[in-house]
Protein backbone atom coordinates (compact mmCIF):
# COMPACT_ATOMS: atom_id res chain seq x y z
CA UNK A 1 0.00 0.00 0.00
CA UNK A 2 1.35 3.56 -0.94
CA UNK A 3 2.31 5.52 1.98
CA UNK A 4 -0.46 8.43 2.65
CA UNK A 5 0.52 11.54 4.09
CA UNK A 6 -0.24 12.75 7.44
CA UNK A 7 -2.59 15.93 5.95
CA UNK A 8 -4.81 12.87 4.39
CA UNK A 9 -4.03 9.97 7.05
CA UNK A 10 -5.35 12.51 9.85
CA UNK A 11 -8.25 13.95 8.38
CA UNK A 12 -11.38 14.74 10.27
CA UNK A 13 -14.46 12.40 9.63
CA UNK A 14 -16.93 13.81 12.09
CA UNK A 15 -17.43 16.96 13.41
CA UNK A 16 -15.92 16.51 16.98
CA UNK A 17 -12.44 15.76 15.55
CA UNK A 18 -12.19 19.12 13.30
CA UNK A 19 -9.75 21.19 15.36
CA UNK A 20 -9.75 25.08 16.05
CA UNK A 21 -13.02 25.16 14.61
CA UNK A 22 -15.42 25.05 17.61
CA UNK A 23 -17.54 28.07 16.55
CA UNK A 24 -18.03 26.85 12.65
CA UNK A 25 -19.06 22.85 14.03
CA UNK A 26 -21.85 23.62 16.76
CA UNK A 27 -23.84 25.95 14.80
CA UNK A 28 -23.60 22.71 12.06
CA UNK A 29 -24.60 20.20 14.16
CA UNK A 30 -27.41 22.52 15.89
CA UNK A 31 -28.72 23.00 12.83
CA UNK A 32 -29.05 18.90 11.39
CA UNK A 33 -30.85 18.34 14.96
CA UNK A 34 -33.33 21.05 14.22
CA UNK A 35 -33.57 20.35 10.70
CA UNK A 36 -32.84 23.71 9.70
CA UNK A 37 -30.51 22.90 7.09
CA UNK A 38 -29.98 25.90 4.66
CA UNK A 39 -29.88 25.26 0.57
CA UNK A 40 -26.43 27.05 0.04
CA UNK A 41 -23.20 27.66 2.35
CA UNK A 42 -20.12 29.63 1.63
CA UNK A 43 -17.42 28.81 3.97
CA UNK A 44 -14.39 31.23 4.16
CA UNK A 45 -11.29 31.39 5.36
CA UNK A 46 -7.35 30.81 4.42
CA UNK A 47 -6.06 27.27 3.53
CA UNK A 48 -5.51 24.28 5.39
CA UNK A 49 -7.94 24.97 8.39
CA UNK A 50 -10.86 22.55 7.78
CA UNK A 51 -13.07 24.24 5.01
CA UNK A 52 -13.38 21.24 2.24
CA UNK A 53 -13.56 18.58 5.69
CA UNK A 54 -16.13 20.34 7.13
CA UNK A 55 -17.84 20.09 3.67
CA UNK A 56 -17.53 16.43 3.21
CA UNK A 57 -18.39 16.11 6.95
CA UNK A 58 -21.73 18.07 6.09
CA UNK A 59 -22.42 16.42 3.08
CA UNK A 60 -21.81 12.52 4.94
CA UNK A 61 -23.69 13.68 7.68
CA UNK A 62 -27.19 14.93 5.33
CA UNK A 63 -26.65 11.61 3.08
CA UNK A 64 -25.83 8.92 5.57
CA UNK A 65 -28.13 5.57 5.59
CA UNK A 66 -28.31 6.15 9.63
CA UNK A 67 -28.93 10.48 8.68
CA UNK A 68 -29.33 13.03 8.85
CA UNK A 69 -26.57 12.40 11.89
CA UNK A 70 -24.09 14.27 13.74
CA UNK A 71 -22.13 10.91 13.90
CA UNK A 72 -22.00 9.71 10.17
CA UNK A 73 -21.05 5.36 10.44
CA UNK A 74 -18.71 5.75 7.48
CA UNK A 75 -19.47 2.14 6.44
CA UNK A 76 -22.70 2.96 4.37
CA UNK A 77 -22.32 3.93 0.57
CA UNK A 78 -22.67 6.94 1.01
CA UNK A 79 -20.07 7.93 3.53
CA UNK A 80 -17.39 5.65 2.00
CA UNK A 81 -18.13 7.19 -1.35
CA UNK A 82 -18.15 11.17 0.02
CA UNK A 83 -14.63 9.57 1.90
CA UNK A 84 -12.76 8.64 -1.42
CA UNK A 85 -14.29 12.10 -3.95
CA UNK A 86 -15.77 9.11 -5.96
CA UNK A 87 -19.53 9.74 -4.85
CA UNK A 88 -22.42 10.44 -7.64
CA UNK A 89 -24.74 12.48 -5.20
CA UNK A 90 -21.67 14.39 -3.82
CA UNK A 91 -19.73 15.96 -6.52
CA UNK A 92 -16.82 18.02 -5.34
CA UNK A 93 -15.93 20.84 -8.00
CA UNK A 94 -12.66 22.79 -8.75
CA UNK A 95 -13.51 26.60 -9.52
CA UNK A 96 -10.66 27.46 -10.50
CA UNK A 97 -10.75 24.61 -13.64
CA UNK A 98 -14.14 24.92 -14.12
CA UNK A 99 -14.81 28.80 -14.34
CA UNK A 100 -16.31 29.11 -17.29
CA UNK A 101 -20.35 29.78 -18.16
CA UNK A 102 -20.26 26.67 -20.06
CA UNK A 103 -19.96 24.31 -16.54
CA UNK A 104 -22.27 26.41 -15.03
CA UNK A 105 -24.93 25.69 -17.25
CA UNK A 106 -24.09 21.83 -17.02
CA UNK A 107 -24.28 22.10 -13.33
CA UNK A 108 -27.82 23.93 -13.92
CA UNK A 109 -28.90 21.18 -16.24
CA UNK A 110 -27.95 18.44 -13.98
CA UNK A 111 -29.49 19.98 -10.95
CA UNK A 112 -33.25 18.41 -11.96
CA UNK A 113 -32.23 15.12 -11.79
CA UNK A 114 -32.67 13.71 -8.22
CA UNK A 115 -30.17 12.47 -6.57
CA UNK A 116 -29.34 8.02 -7.26
CA UNK A 117 -29.08 6.59 -3.92
CA UNK A 118 -28.71 9.68 -1.16
CA UNK A 119 -31.33 12.06 0.40
CA UNK A 120 -29.68 14.92 -1.09
CA UNK A 121 -27.63 15.58 -4.46
CA UNK A 122 -24.89 18.28 -2.85
CA UNK A 123 -22.46 20.48 -5.05
CA UNK A 124 -19.18 21.13 -3.32
CA UNK A 125 -17.67 23.97 -5.08
CA UNK A 126 -13.66 24.69 -3.62
CA UNK A 127 -12.50 28.43 -4.88
CA UNK A 128 -15.43 29.31 -5.95
CA UNK A 129 -14.21 32.77 -6.10
CA UNK A 130 -12.67 31.71 -9.33
CA UNK A 131 -14.98 31.59 -11.11
CA UNK A 132 -16.07 34.50 -13.94
CA UNK A 133 -18.33 37.03 -13.79
CA UNK A 134 -20.85 35.30 -16.43
CA UNK A 135 -20.41 31.66 -14.27
CA UNK A 136 -21.59 33.55 -11.23
CA UNK A 137 -24.18 35.21 -13.07
CA UNK A 138 -25.61 31.90 -14.84
CA UNK A 139 -26.12 30.48 -11.17
CA UNK A 140 -27.60 32.88 -9.39
CA UNK A 141 -30.75 31.76 -9.87
CA UNK A 142 -29.78 28.23 -9.50
CA UNK A 143 -28.64 29.23 -6.41
CA UNK A 144 -31.45 31.12 -4.58
CA UNK A 145 -34.08 28.26 -5.66
CA UNK A 146 -32.93 25.19 -6.01
CA UNK A 147 -34.40 21.90 -6.02
CA UNK A 148 -35.73 20.74 -2.64
CA UNK A 149 -33.14 17.70 -3.17
CA UNK A 150 -30.26 19.76 -4.04
CA UNK A 151 -27.47 21.77 -1.55
CA UNK A 152 -24.85 23.71 -2.54
CA UNK A 153 -21.17 24.05 -0.27
CA UNK A 154 -19.20 26.81 -1.62
CA UNK A 155 -15.58 27.48 -0.21
CA UNK A 156 -13.39 30.26 -1.00
CA UNK A 157 -9.72 31.75 0.90
CA UNK A 158 -10.56 34.88 -1.12
CA UNK A 159 -14.39 35.96 -0.04
CA UNK A 160 -14.02 39.59 -1.13
CA UNK A 161 -13.77 37.97 -4.59
CA UNK A 162 -17.58 36.47 -4.22
CA UNK A 163 -20.13 38.83 -5.64
CA UNK A 164 -22.36 40.19 -3.19
CA UNK A 165 -25.39 38.71 -4.75
CA UNK A 166 -23.76 34.93 -4.36
CA UNK A 167 -23.21 35.76 -0.85
CA UNK A 168 -26.50 37.47 0.02
CA UNK A 169 -27.98 33.83 -1.20
CA UNK A 170 -25.56 31.99 0.92
CA UNK A 171 -25.38 31.34 4.73
CA UNK A 172 -21.49 32.31 5.41
CA UNK A 173 -19.15 31.07 8.28
CA UNK A 174 -16.13 32.56 8.69
CA UNK A 175 -13.15 30.08 9.86
CA UNK A 176 -10.18 31.45 11.50
CA UNK A 177 -6.41 30.41 11.23
CA UNK A 178 -5.83 28.11 14.12
CA UNK A 179 -4.00 29.03 17.32
CA UNK A 180 -0.48 27.86 17.23
CA UNK A 181 -0.74 26.23 20.97
CA UNK A 182 -3.88 24.22 19.22
CA UNK A 183 -1.68 22.63 16.29
CA UNK A 184 1.18 22.31 18.56
CA UNK A 185 -0.85 19.98 20.76
CA UNK A 186 -2.32 18.24 17.40
CA UNK A 187 0.89 17.56 16.38
CA UNK A 188 2.27 16.20 19.68
CA UNK A 189 -0.61 13.71 19.43
CA UNK A 190 -0.07 12.78 16.00
CA UNK A 191 3.65 12.31 16.86
CA UNK A 192 2.58 9.77 19.24
CA UNK A 193 0.82 7.56 16.96
CA UNK A 194 3.33 8.22 14.53
CA UNK A 195 6.34 7.10 17.01
CA UNK A 196 7.97 10.70 15.65
CA UNK A 197 10.07 11.72 18.41
CA UNK A 198 9.91 15.67 18.37
CA UNK A 199 11.04 18.25 20.27
CA UNK A 200 8.53 20.39 22.16
CA UNK A 201 10.46 24.11 20.85
CA UNK A 202 10.46 21.95 17.40
CA UNK A 203 6.48 21.59 17.10
CA UNK A 204 6.08 25.50 17.87
CA UNK A 205 8.41 26.26 15.51
CA UNK A 206 6.43 24.13 12.93
CA UNK A 207 3.35 25.88 13.59
CA UNK A 208 4.77 29.29 14.13
CA UNK A 209 5.68 28.20 10.23
CA UNK A 210 2.80 27.24 9.33
CA UNK A 211 0.46 30.67 10.36
CA UNK A 212 -2.38 29.36 11.22
CA UNK A 213 -3.03 25.85 8.91
CA UNK A 214 -3.05 22.65 10.34
CA UNK A 215 -2.63 21.35 6.68
CA UNK A 216 0.70 22.93 6.40
CA UNK A 217 2.07 22.23 9.70
CA UNK A 218 1.49 18.77 9.43
CA UNK A 219 3.29 18.69 5.88
CA UNK A 220 6.60 20.34 7.38
CA UNK A 221 6.23 17.81 10.39
CA UNK A 222 5.82 14.89 7.02
CA UNK A 223 8.41 15.69 5.59
CA UNK A 224 10.61 16.23 8.77
CA UNK A 225 9.47 12.56 9.59
CA UNK A 226 12.45 10.68 7.94
CA UNK A 227 14.91 11.89 11.05
CA UNK A 228 12.68 9.51 13.39
CA UNK A 229 15.71 7.64 14.36
CA UNK A 230 17.10 10.11 15.69
CA UNK A 231 14.28 12.88 16.42
CA UNK A 232 13.17 16.09 15.27
CA UNK A 233 15.36 18.87 16.93
CA UNK A 234 14.60 22.99 16.92
CA UNK A 235 17.98 23.01 14.22
CA UNK A 236 16.41 20.81 11.95
CA UNK A 237 13.44 22.31 11.84
CA UNK A 238 15.29 26.10 11.53
CA UNK A 239 17.23 24.39 8.67
CA UNK A 240 14.85 22.92 6.52
CA UNK A 241 12.63 26.21 6.77
CA UNK A 242 15.57 28.62 6.37
CA UNK A 243 14.19 30.31 9.37
CA UNK A 244 16.89 32.22 12.05
CA UNK A 245 17.49 30.61 15.09
CA UNK A 246 15.85 32.48 17.94
CA UNK A 247 19.08 32.35 19.88
CA UNK A 248 20.71 34.38 17.43
CA UNK A 249 17.94 36.65 17.33
CA UNK A 250 18.52 37.87 20.65
CA UNK A 251 22.04 38.47 20.11
CA UNK A 252 21.38 40.10 17.08
CA UNK A 253 18.91 42.60 19.16
CA UNK A 254 21.64 42.29 22.40
CA UNK A 255 24.18 44.00 19.77
CA UNK A 256 21.54 46.47 18.77
CA UNK A 257 20.68 47.36 22.63
CA UNK A 258 24.46 48.06 23.00
CA UNK A 259 24.49 50.56 20.39
CA UNK A 260 27.38 48.47 18.72
CA UNK A 261 26.80 48.53 15.33
CA UNK A 262 30.17 46.36 14.48
CA UNK A 263 28.58 43.45 16.49
CA UNK A 264 25.43 43.88 15.09
CA UNK A 265 26.88 43.38 11.61
CA UNK A 266 29.24 40.22 12.37
CA UNK A 267 26.21 38.47 13.59
CA UNK A 268 24.21 39.59 10.50
CA UNK A 269 27.13 37.73 8.92
CA UNK A 270 27.02 34.91 11.05
CA UNK A 271 23.68 34.57 9.74
CA UNK A 272 24.36 34.79 6.12
CA UNK A 273 26.99 32.12 6.29
CA UNK A 274 24.54 29.70 7.28
CA UNK A 275 22.72 30.35 4.40
CA UNK A 276 19.80 32.08 5.73
CA UNK A 277 17.42 34.52 3.29
CA UNK A 278 17.80 38.14 4.73
CA UNK A 279 14.52 38.42 3.99
CA UNK A 280 13.03 36.13 6.08
CA UNK A 281 15.83 37.91 8.70
CA UNK A 282 13.97 41.14 8.26
CA UNK A 283 10.87 39.46 8.86
CA UNK A 284 11.76 37.45 12.08
CA UNK A 285 13.57 40.82 13.40
CA UNK A 286 10.30 42.77 12.94
CA UNK A 287 8.60 39.96 14.54
CA UNK A 288 10.80 39.99 17.53
CA UNK A 289 10.83 43.38 17.71
CA UNK A 290 6.75 43.29 18.12
CA UNK A 291 7.38 40.49 20.48
CA UNK A 292 9.48 42.50 22.60
CA UNK A 293 7.24 45.73 22.07
CA UNK A 294 3.97 43.06 23.86
CA UNK A 295 5.94 41.64 26.92
CA UNK A 296 7.43 45.58 27.45
CA UNK A 297 3.36 46.87 27.40
CA UNK A 298 1.81 43.79 29.45
CA UNK A 299 4.36 41.87 31.11
CA UNK A 300 3.65 38.44 31.57
CA UNK A 301 -0.71 39.05 31.89
CA UNK A 302 0.25 39.55 27.63
CA UNK A 303 2.71 36.22 27.66
CA UNK A 304 0.12 34.71 25.65
CA UNK A 305 0.32 36.81 22.48
CA UNK A 306 3.81 35.58 22.33
CA UNK A 307 3.86 32.20 20.36
CA UNK A 308 6.82 30.70 22.33
CA UNK A 309 7.27 28.45 25.34
CA UNK A 310 7.62 29.76 28.90
CA UNK A 311 11.48 29.50 28.71
CA UNK A 312 11.32 31.89 25.80
CA UNK A 313 9.26 34.09 26.76
CA UNK A 314 11.00 34.98 30.35
CA UNK A 315 14.20 35.57 27.92
CA UNK A 316 11.65 37.90 26.31
CA UNK A 317 11.08 39.56 29.42
CA UNK A 318 14.63 39.97 30.52
CA UNK A 319 15.30 41.73 27.45
CA UNK A 320 12.76 44.05 27.17
CA UNK A 321 13.83 45.68 30.21
CA UNK A 322 16.81 46.98 28.45
CA UNK A 323 15.10 48.94 26.10
CA UNK A 324 12.82 52.03 26.59
CA UNK A 325 9.03 51.26 24.85
CA UNK A 326 10.26 54.61 22.54
CA UNK A 327 13.41 52.67 21.47
CA UNK A 328 11.30 49.31 20.27
CA UNK A 329 8.89 51.09 18.51
CA UNK A 330 11.34 53.26 16.52
CA UNK A 331 13.36 50.24 15.76
CA UNK A 332 10.49 48.55 14.38
CA UNK A 333 9.69 51.71 12.57
CA UNK A 334 13.20 51.72 10.99
CA UNK A 335 12.85 47.77 10.01
CA UNK A 336 9.95 48.44 8.17
CA UNK A 337 11.67 51.00 6.27
CA UNK A 338 14.70 49.06 5.60
CA UNK A 339 12.22 46.03 4.68
CA UNK A 340 10.15 48.14 2.22
CA UNK A 341 12.99 49.40 1.16
CA UNK A 342 14.51 45.76 -0.17
CA UNK A 343 11.69 45.47 -2.22
CA UNK A 344 12.62 47.76 -4.78
CA UNK A 345 16.79 47.28 -3.90
CA UNK A 346 18.64 44.68 -5.76
CA UNK A 347 20.46 43.65 -2.89
CA UNK A 348 18.42 42.94 0.74
CA UNK A 349 20.92 42.95 2.69
CA UNK A 350 22.38 46.61 2.54
CA UNK A 351 19.00 48.07 4.05
CA UNK A 352 19.17 45.91 6.45
CA UNK A 353 22.77 47.09 7.73
CA UNK A 354 22.29 50.54 6.96
CA UNK A 355 18.92 50.22 9.49
CA UNK A 356 21.06 48.86 12.21
CA UNK A 357 23.75 52.07 11.70
CA UNK A 358 20.35 53.98 12.13
CA UNK A 359 19.27 51.59 15.29
CA UNK A 360 23.13 52.24 17.29
CA UNK A 361 23.48 55.74 15.89
CA UNK A 362 23.45 57.62 19.79
CA UNK A 363 22.49 61.23 19.08
CA UNK A 364 19.10 60.37 16.71
CA UNK A 365 18.68 57.07 17.85
CA UNK A 366 18.62 56.99 21.99
CA UNK A 367 17.03 60.19 22.45
CA UNK A 368 19.52 62.98 21.30
CA UNK A 369 18.43 65.48 19.20
CA UNK A 370 20.90 66.42 15.76
CA UNK A 371 23.14 69.30 16.38
CA UNK A 372 21.79 70.94 13.44
CA UNK A 373 18.58 71.99 15.20
CA UNK A 374 20.97 74.58 17.24
CA UNK A 375 23.09 74.95 14.99
CA UNK A 376 20.85 76.99 12.44
CA UNK A 377 19.94 79.67 15.49
CA UNK A 378 22.59 81.61 16.74
CA UNK A 379 22.69 81.92 20.16
CA UNK A 380 23.05 85.27 22.09
CA UNK A 381 24.81 82.87 25.28
CA UNK A 382 22.14 83.44 27.71
CA UNK A 383 20.41 80.71 26.04
CA UNK A 384 18.78 80.56 22.73
CA UNK A 385 16.17 83.14 21.28
CA UNK A 386 12.67 81.35 19.83
CA UNK A 387 13.01 82.03 16.01
CA UNK A 388 10.24 83.57 13.69
CA UNK A 389 8.37 80.56 11.42
CA UNK A 390 7.79 82.37 8.38
CA UNK A 391 6.27 79.77 5.34
CA UNK A 392 8.09 79.40 2.24
CA UNK A 393 6.76 80.21 -0.57
CA UNK A 394 6.05 77.94 -3.99
CA UNK A 395 8.19 80.36 -6.10
CA UNK A 396 11.71 80.78 -4.93
CA UNK A 397 13.76 83.54 -6.00
CA UNK A 398 17.44 82.64 -7.05
CA UNK A 399 20.11 84.95 -5.75
CA UNK A 400 23.69 85.30 -4.57
CA UNK A 401 23.93 86.10 -0.94
CA UNK A 402 27.77 87.20 -1.35
CA UNK A 403 26.88 89.46 -4.24
CA UNK A 404 27.21 93.23 -3.21
CA UNK A 405 23.44 94.35 -3.37
CA UNK A 406 22.13 91.31 -3.50
CA UNK A 407 18.75 90.75 -2.43
CA UNK A 408 18.42 90.11 1.48
CA UNK A 409 17.23 86.97 2.85
CA UNK A 410 19.09 84.07 5.48
CA UNK A 411 22.14 83.02 4.85
CA UNK A 412 22.55 78.81 4.25
CA UNK A 413 23.92 78.21 7.64
CA UNK A 414 20.75 79.67 8.97
CA UNK A 415 18.07 78.14 7.20
CA UNK A 416 16.98 74.78 8.65
CA UNK A 417 14.10 73.18 6.88
CA UNK A 418 12.03 71.34 9.50
CA UNK A 419 9.64 67.87 9.40
CA UNK A 420 6.57 70.12 8.07
CA UNK A 421 8.61 71.85 5.22
CA UNK A 422 8.64 75.48 7.47
CA UNK A 423 11.88 77.55 6.71
CA UNK A 424 13.07 78.61 10.47
CA UNK A 425 14.67 82.05 10.54
CA UNK A 426 16.76 83.71 13.41
CA UNK A 427 15.49 87.23 15.00
CA UNK A 428 19.03 88.97 13.50
CA UNK A 429 17.84 87.37 9.84
CA UNK A 430 14.54 88.70 10.02
CA UNK A 431 15.63 91.75 11.73
CA UNK A 432 18.04 92.10 8.57
CA UNK A 433 15.10 91.22 6.38
CA UNK A 434 12.93 94.13 8.12
CA UNK A 435 15.15 97.11 8.34
CA UNK A 436 12.55 99.64 8.87
CA UNK A 437 10.67 97.79 11.62
CA UNK A 438 12.31 97.09 14.95
CA UNK A 439 10.76 93.36 16.02
CA UNK A 440 10.58 92.65 19.61
CA UNK A 441 9.90 88.83 20.82
CA UNK A 442 8.50 87.61 24.00
CA UNK A 443 10.56 84.72 25.38
CA UNK A 444 7.52 82.24 25.94
CA UNK A 445 7.89 78.71 25.97
CA UNK A 446 7.81 77.60 22.04
CA UNK A 447 5.50 74.46 21.69
CA UNK A 448 6.28 71.75 19.57
CA UNK A 449 9.23 73.89 18.70
CA UNK A 450 6.95 75.97 16.78
CA UNK A 451 8.03 79.72 16.33
CA UNK A 452 5.80 82.17 17.63
CA UNK A 453 4.59 85.67 16.61
CA UNK A 454 4.34 87.36 19.59
CA UNK A 455 5.17 91.25 18.90
CA UNK A 456 4.39 93.49 21.56
CA UNK A 457 3.49 96.43 19.98
CA UNK A 458 0.53 95.39 17.17
CA UNK A 459 -0.93 96.86 14.10
CA UNK A 460 -2.26 96.03 10.89
CA UNK A 461 1.12 96.27 8.92
CA UNK A 462 2.59 93.58 11.36
CA UNK A 463 -0.21 91.74 11.16
CA UNK A 464 -0.22 91.45 7.06
CA UNK A 465 3.41 90.36 7.24
CA UNK A 466 2.67 87.31 9.57
CA UNK A 467 -0.52 86.74 7.92
CA UNK A 468 0.93 83.25 6.21
CA UNK A 469 2.58 82.73 9.82
CA UNK A 470 -0.44 82.72 11.26
CA UNK A 471 -2.45 80.89 9.11
CA UNK A 472 0.26 78.19 8.60
CA UNK A 473 -0.28 77.74 12.82
CA UNK A 474 -4.34 77.20 11.70
CA UNK A 475 -3.25 74.73 9.18
CA UNK A 476 -1.70 72.71 12.10
CA UNK A 477 -5.11 72.90 14.00
CA UNK A 478 -7.72 72.14 10.59
CA UNK A 479 -6.61 72.88 7.29
CA UNK A 480 -9.30 73.36 5.68
CA UNK A 481 -10.32 76.67 8.32
CA UNK A 482 -6.83 77.84 7.20
CA UNK A 483 -7.01 77.51 3.01
CA UNK A 484 -10.28 79.93 3.68
CA UNK A 485 -8.48 82.17 5.82
CA UNK A 486 -6.04 82.31 2.76
CA UNK A 487 -8.69 83.71 0.41
CA UNK A 488 -9.07 87.08 2.94
CA UNK A 489 -6.36 89.36 4.04
CA UNK A 490 -6.27 91.69 7.06
CA UNK A 491 -7.72 94.86 6.78
CA UNK A 492 -8.01 96.54 9.95
CA UNK A 493 -7.03 95.98 14.11
CA UNK A 494 -8.32 98.09 16.11
CA UNK A 495 -8.69 97.49 20.36
CA UNK A 496 -7.90 93.43 19.90
CA UNK A 497 -10.67 93.46 17.02
CA UNK A 498 -9.19 91.96 13.94
CA UNK A 499 -11.46 92.26 10.66
CA UNK A 500 -10.94 89.76 7.70
CA UNK A 501 -11.91 90.63 4.48
CA UNK A 502 -12.58 88.89 1.55
CA UNK A 503 -13.90 89.38 -1.84
CA UNK A 504 -17.25 89.13 -3.39
CA UNK A 505 -16.96 85.27 -4.68
CA UNK A 506 -15.88 84.01 -1.27
CA UNK A 507 -19.09 84.38 0.96
CA UNK A 508 -18.96 80.65 0.99
CA UNK A 509 -15.52 80.86 3.00
CA UNK A 510 -17.08 83.49 4.56
CA UNK A 511 -19.69 81.75 6.23
CA UNK A 512 -17.57 78.31 6.97
CA UNK A 513 -15.30 80.61 9.23
CA UNK A 514 -18.34 82.22 11.20
CA UNK A 515 -19.00 78.79 12.34
CA UNK A 516 -18.31 78.61 16.42
CA UNK A 517 -16.18 76.41 16.01
CA UNK A 518 -14.06 77.65 13.80
CA UNK A 519 -14.13 80.98 15.79
CA UNK A 520 -12.63 79.70 18.22
CA UNK A 521 -9.86 78.00 16.86
CA UNK A 522 -9.02 81.37 15.12
CA UNK A 523 -8.81 83.04 18.06
CA UNK A 524 -7.45 80.84 20.45
CA UNK A 525 -4.30 80.30 17.63
CA UNK A 526 -3.80 84.10 16.64
CA UNK A 527 -4.30 85.10 20.65
CA UNK A 528 -1.11 82.58 20.90
CA UNK A 529 0.80 83.80 18.08
CA UNK A 530 0.25 87.52 18.87
CA UNK A 531 0.71 86.92 22.61
CA UNK A 532 -2.34 88.80 23.30
CA UNK A 533 -6.26 88.02 23.19
CA UNK A 534 -7.90 88.64 19.80
CA UNK A 535 -11.31 88.85 18.49
CA UNK A 536 -11.66 88.12 15.24
CA UNK A 537 -14.61 89.39 12.41
CA UNK A 538 -15.17 88.76 8.71
CA UNK A 539 -16.66 91.08 6.10
CA UNK A 540 -17.11 91.09 2.52
CA UNK A 541 -15.22 94.24 0.83
CA UNK A 542 -16.23 95.21 -2.45
CA UNK A 543 -12.92 96.42 -3.25
CA UNK A 544 -11.04 93.95 -1.82
CA UNK A 545 -7.33 94.16 -2.76
CA UNK A 546 -5.64 90.63 -2.45
CA UNK A 547 -2.40 90.76 0.07
CA UNK A 548 0.72 92.20 -1.54
CA UNK A 549 3.36 89.72 -1.90
CA UNK A 550 7.09 90.03 -0.23
CA UNK A 551 8.97 92.05 -1.83
CA UNK A 552 11.51 89.20 -3.07
CA UNK A 553 8.54 86.92 -4.46
CA UNK A 554 6.99 90.36 -6.05
CA UNK A 555 10.46 90.66 -8.20
CA UNK A 556 10.80 86.84 -8.70
CA UNK A 557 7.29 86.76 -10.07
CA UNK A 558 7.94 89.79 -12.04
CA UNK A 559 11.55 88.15 -13.45
CA UNK A 560 9.74 84.98 -14.49
CA UNK A 561 6.42 86.38 -15.01
CA UNK A 562 4.57 83.90 -12.82
CA UNK A 563 1.89 83.28 -9.90
CA UNK A 564 1.95 81.95 -6.66
CA UNK A 565 -0.65 78.74 -7.28
CA UNK A 566 0.16 77.91 -3.37
CA UNK A 567 1.07 79.04 0.21
CA UNK A 568 1.35 75.82 1.90
CA UNK A 569 3.89 73.54 2.68
CA UNK A 570 4.13 69.83 1.90
CA UNK A 571 2.70 68.88 4.90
Amino acid sequence: MSYLVLARKYRPQIFSEVIGQGHITDLLAKSIQSSRIAHAYLFCGPRGIGKTSCARILAKSLNCEKGPTLQPCGQCTACVEIAQGSGFDVLEIDGASNRGIDEIRALRENVKFAPSYGRYKIYIVDEVHMLTAEAFNALLKTLEEPPAHVKFILATTAPYKVPATIISRCQRFDFKRIPVETIVEAMAAISRKENLKVDREALYTIAKAAEGSLRDALSILDQLGALSEEGIRTADVFSMLGLVETELLFELTEALCEKDCSKALEVLEKITDKGKDIRQLSKDLIEHFRNLMVIKVGGKALGRLVDYPVAIKEMYLAQCRKFSLNEILKAMDILIEAQETARITETSRMPLEVAFAKITYRPEFWGGRACADTEAIPSTGQGSQPAVSMPTQEVRPSSDPAEPGGAVGPSPAAVLKSKNGETKISVEDAAEAMPDETLQVETVPIKEHEAAVCVEVLDIEKIKRCWDTLTHAVSREKMSVATYLQEGAPIVFKDSRLVVGFPKRCAFQREALEDKGNVQIVERVFSEKMGAAVIVRYEIVDAYEPQEEEKLVRETLETFRGKVVSRWHNE
